[in-house]
């Protein structure tokens, strides 16, 4: 990816992540009950402190994509909805060049400065080339876009052919599904959220429902995914347990068990590209 590729507005942090490991990254990973057992210790502070929980995902997405793919090092990759750089700072610890990208600037801010070369601009059009880059990485965006069709034609776009994208979510109906108003949203979108403001006194401070959060299930996604002519869905898996991706093709129990959807894509010539 070279400077004339990317065109969006430049946000930058006054150091550079990635030089130093994250902390899991160097730790044998766990496996089984004991990495369930530690996911879930970590994700039950994620509110307080967010860094150990995100590190020891971005350590994992990262370890499994370079052991997919190939080694990542002066691979280009952009990771949107990036927020404060967790996964940027893995890839890079792994020598990929990484463009760290997301709507938001308080997003990129949360953890101080931001992430070092961050983009910010809407997903939906990404100020990259076409066929620009080697690997798209979208963790927990999609459900918090009111247009995930649009990003996820924009990630087909970007990709080189043969390139690979990772894209996952938290699906509505997972016990996550309605993030600062679960476990309301089970009762549906729109008497979860009305409830949860009648026992709370008002809105959640973030991720509303049909502002900052949208209702986005496992079919969706898969639908998403596959009705792009680009992209080829390779494998998808409950993130948290990706030994059991026969989840993914149970309809209704599916929505309930994954609580987050991970699919791996890559992209495929089409005769649109031959045309070009």
């Amino acid at each position: 990816m070279t400077s004339e590729t990317v065109s969006g507005e430049t946000v930058s942090g006054e150091t550079v992540p990635g030089e130093t490991a994250p902390a899991f990254a160097s730790a044998a990973p766990l496996k089984g009950v004991a990495r369930v057992r530690r996911l879930w210790r970590l994700f039950r502070n994620e509110q307080q402190d967010p860094a150990p929980f995100y590190e020891m995902l971005a350590a994992e997405a990262v370890a499994r994509l370079e052991h997919r793919h190939g080694p990542l090092a002066g691979r280009s990759i952009v990771d949107v909805g990036c927020g404060p750089g967790f996964y940027a700072t893995a890839f890079r610890a792994r020598g990929a060049r990484v463009v760290p990208f997301d709507g938001s600037h308080d997003e990129l801010c949360l953890a101080g400065d931001p992430p070092h070369g961050a983009v910010a601009a809407d997903a939906a059009r990404m100020p990259f080339g076409d066929a620009s880059v080697d690997g798209v990485f979208c963790s927990n965006m999609f459900e918090h876009v009111p247009n995930p069709a649009d990003v996820m034609a924009e990630i087909e776009r970007v990709l080189r052919p043969g390139a690979w994208a990772y894209v996952s979510y938290t699906n509505w109906y997972s016990p996550w599904g309605g993030h600062n108003i679960t476990p309301y949203h089970l009762l549906g979108t729109e008497r979860g959220p009305r409830l949860y403001e009648k026992r709370h006194g008002g809105p959640p401070p973030k991720n509303v429902p049909g502002a900052g959060l949208f209702p986005l299930h496992v079919k969706d996604g898969l639908r998403l995914a596959r009705e792009q002519p680009g992209l080829r869905l390779d494998r998808a898996e409950p993130r948290y347990w990706s030994w059991a991706p026969f989840l993914t093709r149970i309809p209704g129990a599916r929505e309930l068990l994954c609580w987050n959807l991970a699919m791996h894509l890559t992209r495929i010539s089409t005769g649109s590209d031959l045309d070009a």
